[in-house]
């Protein structure tokens, strides 16, 4: 990663940190911290790490050892991705170039940054259950060990994490394949891959592990509840019929037929419907997972921002690494387009089908002059969803 040519580092991340302090960014995000003393879950601590004043010109380190009383410590901080613009931005660029030459995956990618002076993650040795990216930003060198499944099953007997006070923990060790990790290395992590990291300083890495999950899993975890909720309306108050008594099963017929006709309504509207909402927010939020608060009701619109006040001559540009999205009468008329920008979306009148093109051109992130009012409207609309810079 070319650290030295402005890309995010460890104080990028150290900034997200203390930006947590603000209640209003805990609760409007899914950006979480644990904390670590060795391998001790410090929950207690959090609290406290928002709420804890800075000292003048104190760093990270002295900050953290402050907290937990201890010389070593680690923090680790989920969704980084969501509170950090420049963040978001930089990786985003990197795993744009994953997408375009694997794919990206149906749950898309978290951001989560690794703090510390610890002598071993605080997980032990354990299984990764994703691929991933492990993004090295210093300023310490990292020490990460490796095992494949096959290799640790052998050594360990079993699929268990291993942790520090283990018999086994050292001879381990002796026998994990090792990365020297440097500041601006990054380490692809295949699935299923143990993996340990150790260091004597302080470093920061960031993990962007793809989350693939299985298409069972996303059915019956996201689809299917989402579906049922929306489609398969019920009195409360009702009661279902009272059933013959007897050895004979009467539901099988009534549910079976029941099951069928909602399965064949699903199939014809709501499920391309939800679907279609899904992997539209997700594109266009650049493959980053999607927040929590839209994942839950991915068909519903949350509330937009204010609009930018656009003049024809401004030039606008979409914000890295977010892109724009679109499909026409997907929950709308059929003169119409939902366009979807930063896991958001605004409807558009368009008849003729002419807005597309225009649309099609921001996601090159190269500033773009409105030279038109069909095309300051259009612009001024998506604002909304705070995908643009104006200048």
């Amino acid at each position: 990663m070319p650290l030295n040519e402005g890309f995010a580092g460890p104080q990028t991340v150290e900034q997200a940190f203390y930006a947590l302090a603000e209640q209003t960014v805990r609760e409007t995000t899914d950006c979480r911290i644990r904390v670590y003393d060795g391998e001790a879950r410090r929950d207690e601590l959090i609290e406290q790490a928002y709420r804890q004043p800075r000292l003048d010109n104190e760093s990270l380190v002295d900050f953290m050892q402050r907290l937990t009383g201890k010389e070593r410590f680690s923090l680790v901080i989920n969704n980084l991705e969501q509170v950090s613009p420049s963040l978001a931005a930089d990786f985003g660029r990197f795993i744009r170039s994953f997408f375009e030459f694997r794919g990206m995956p149906i749950g898309g990618v978290e951001q989560a940054a690794f703090c510390g002076n610890y002598a071993g993650t605080a997980f032990g040795i354990h299984e990764g259950f994703e691929h991933a990216f492990l993004c090295h930003l210093g300023p310490g060198v990292k020490d990460f060990y490796c095992w494949t499944r096959e290799e640790y099953l052998a050594l360990a007997g079993g699929r268990a994490p291993t942790f520090a006070d283990a018999s086994a923990y050292e001879a381990l060790l002796k026998t994990g394949k090792l990365f020297v990790l440097k500041p601006g290395d990054v380490l692809y992590l295949p699935a299923s891959v143990y993996h340990i990291g150790r260091q004597e300083q302080y470093s920061v890495s960031v993990a962007l592990p793809f989350y693939t999950y299985p298409l069972t899993r996303f059915l019956a975890r996201r689809v299917i509840p989402d579906l049922s909720e929306q489609s398969l309306p019920f009195d409360q108050e009702g009661i279902s019929a009272l059933l013959p008594f007897g050895s004979r099963n009467p539901l099988l017929a009534p549910l079976g037929q029941l099951l069928d006709d909602t399965l064949r309504r699903w199939s014809d509207g709501a499920l391309p419907e939800y679907l279609g909402y899904h992997w539209h927010r997700l594109i266009s939020n650049g493959g980053w997972e999607l927040p929590r608060a839209i994942s839950a009701q991915v068909r519903e619109e949350g509330p937009l921002l204010e609009p930018l006040a656009l003049e024809i001559g401004q030039r606008i540009r979409l914000r890295e690494p977010l892109r724009i999205s679109q499909q026409v009468a997907l929950g709308c008329a059929g003169g119409q387009r939902r366009v979807f920008a930063a896991a958001r979306s605004v409807v558009l009148d368009d008849p003729d089908g002419s807005h597309g093109v225009w649309l099609e051109q921001l996601n090159n992130h190269e500033a773009l002059q409105l030279r038109t009012e069909q095309q300051r409207l259009v612009s001024q609309a998506l604002s909304r969803t705070g995908c643009l810079e104006a200048f």
